[in-house]
C-alpha cells in the first residue's frame, strides 16, 4: 500500500501537553491516530491522559450471533471490538489511500451475566447459562436485568482492538486485549430498582446500568478497573500499546 510521507501532512496533535512523556506518548503525538467509537465516555477517559484521537463512528452492525461464543463470551466484544475497528480502517483507506491512518482503536463493553467462571462445574451458579447483557430495548427489560444481579454479580468485559498499516497483505494487523472487572451489586429493592428505571440513566449502556452515575448507588463494590466498567480500560490500554511499542510492533509502519 502506498503512503504519503507524513511530513506532508498537517494535522492537530493527538497527544495535549500534558500527556506523560512516555516514549508511547511521543511516538503518537504527529500520527494519524482514530477512536471507532461515538461514546462520550471513552473520550473523556482517553482526554484524562491528554490523547485527543479523532473520533469517527464504525458504521459495524455489532449483531455478531452471542451463541457463536457460548462458553468463551469474554470473545464476543474482542470480536466485535474488531470488526469495527477494520470497518473505518478499510473505510477510511478508500476514501483516501495515501492518507490511511497510523492507529485506529475501537472497543466494545459487555455485561455478562452470571460470570461464566460462576456457572462452570464446581462454580456457585453451575447449570445456570451465562449470557451477555447489552443495552436493554425498554425499560420492563433494564428493570428484569437490574433485578437479576440484585444481590449477585456480574462481569463487565471490554474488548479492545487496534488496526495499523503492515507491508504485507491485507495492509494492515488487527491485535485485541480484553479486560474484566467483577461488580458486585446490592440486594436492592423493587422499589429501588424501580427509581433508577425511571431517572431513564443506564437504558443505554450494557446491563442497564451506569456506574460512574446514578448507577453507583445499586453497588456495593467492584473487583478490577473502574474505568473499564464506564467504558475503557485505560491502563491496561496503555501498558499493552507500550509494550508492543517496545518489542517494535510499530516500527515499520510509524517509520517517518
Amino acid at each position: 500500500m502506498g503512503k504519503a510521507p507524513s511530513k506532508s501532512l498537517t494535522r492537530p496533535s493527538c497527544v495535549g501537553p500534558k500527556a506523560l512523556p512516555l516514549p508511547i506518548f511521543q511516538k503518537l503525538k504527529d500520527k494519524r491516530v482514530i477512536l471507532a467509537s461515538a461514546s462520550p465516555r471513552r473520550k473523556e477517559i482517553f482526554a484524562t491522559s491528554d490523547f485527543h484521537p479523532e473520533i469517527i463512528t464504525s458504521t459495524f452492525a455489532e449483531d455478531l450471533p452471542h451463541s457463536r461464543f457460548q462458553g468463551r463470551l469474554a470473545d464476543y466484544p474482542i470480536a466485535t471490538g474488531a470488526e469495527k475497528a477494520m470497518e473505518v480502517y478499510e473505510r477510511l483507506v478508500k476514501e483516501n489511500e495515501y492518507d490511511p491512518p497510523d492507529l485506529v482503536i475501537s472497543a466494545d463493553t459487555v455485561v455478562i451475566f452470571p460470570p461464566e467462571k460462576d456457572t462452570i462445574e464446581g462454580g456457585q451458579y453451575h447449570g445456570e447459562i451465562s449470557e451477555v447483557l447489552e443495552k436493554p430495548i425498554n425499560k420492563d427489560e433494564q428493570a428484569r436485568s437490574l433485578s437479576l444481579m440484585a444481590g449477585r454479580q456480574c462481569e463487565v468485559i471490554t474488548g479492545v482492538s487496534i488496526v495499523y498499516p503492515t507491508i504485507e497483505a491485507p495492509g494492515f494487523k488487527v491485535q485485541s486485549i480484553s479486560a474484566s472487572t467483577l461488580v458486585k451489586f446490592y440486594d436492592n429493592s423493587d422499589e429501588t430498582i424501580k427509581a433508577y428505571v425511571n431517572s431513564e440513566e443506564g437504558i443505554d449502556r450494557a446491563g442497564g446500568f451506569a456506574i460512574q452515575g446514578l448507577g453507583g448507588i445499586l453497588i456495593e463494590k467492584i473487583v478490577g478497573d473502574y474505568n473499564n466498567c464506564v467504558g475503557f480500560p485505560s491502563s491496561a490500554f496503555w501498558k499493552w500499546i507500550s509494550e508492543l511499542d517496545a518489542d517494535g510492533v510499530f516500527d515499520e509502519s510509524w517509520k517517518e
